[in-house]
């Protein structure tokens, strides 16, 4: 007897054979792009290639957690730690001093919103400045975070604003919508 599939069956099919293409494009550049970048390295010094994914991994954001719909992925200090190479005693100083963006979870494990940073790691331009606003409001880290990271009408977060340079605009919304939290 043939096996006869449904139309819903036939779209999975079809999106998951989408997934795959994209997946395997997306391999391919990365391998392509850790080719060429591993020509100047003594591969001796990097490892086992499975200890070097692992490091790779952990300098990953992390997600999936509940709050990431409005928050987006995160990376863990020691994530930060491996990608940026610097301590977690330097790491939690620039969160302390408003420079990095820090969140505790509900089991206390503090986690960075991965949009503060660009792909090379640098912070949002201003992310102190603006921070330090919504700090006249609340001070809710995780009002902060979904507050820049959540879409406008025209589908653009503050964070992106702030990205692209418009900053004074975000300063001045930040404080308007700081003022209005405390009067709640």
């Amino acid at each position: 007897m043939a096996n006869v599939l449904t139309e819903k069956q036939k779209n999975q099919r079809k999106q998951n054979n989408q997934k795959q293409i994209e997946r395997n494009d997306y391999w391919r550049r990365l391998v392509d792009s850790l080719d060429s970048r591993l020509l100047e390295y003594d591969l001796s010094l990097l490892g086992s290639p499975e200890g070097l994914a692992d490091v790779m991994i952990a300098a990953l954001p992390s997600v999936g957690a509940a709050w990431s719909s409005t928050v987006g992925p995160v990376y863990t200090s020691k994530g930060l730690q491996n990608w940026l190479g610097i301590s977690r005693q330097a790491i939690s100083q620039k969160a302390q001093e408003g420079h990095y963006l820090r969140l505790r979870t509900a089991d206390g494990v503090f986690v960075f919103p991965s949009f503060q940073f660009n792909e090379s790691g640098q912070r949002l331009p201003h992310l102190k400045d603006v921070l330090s606003e919504l700090a006249k409001g609340t001070d809710d880290a995780w009002m902060w975070a979904a507050w820049l990271n959540t879409p406008d009408k025209d589908g653009v977060t503050h964070a992106d604003t702030l990205r692209h340079g418009n900053w004074e605009s975000i300063c001045e919304l930040a404080r308007e919508d700081a003022a209005a939290w405390r009067e709640q």
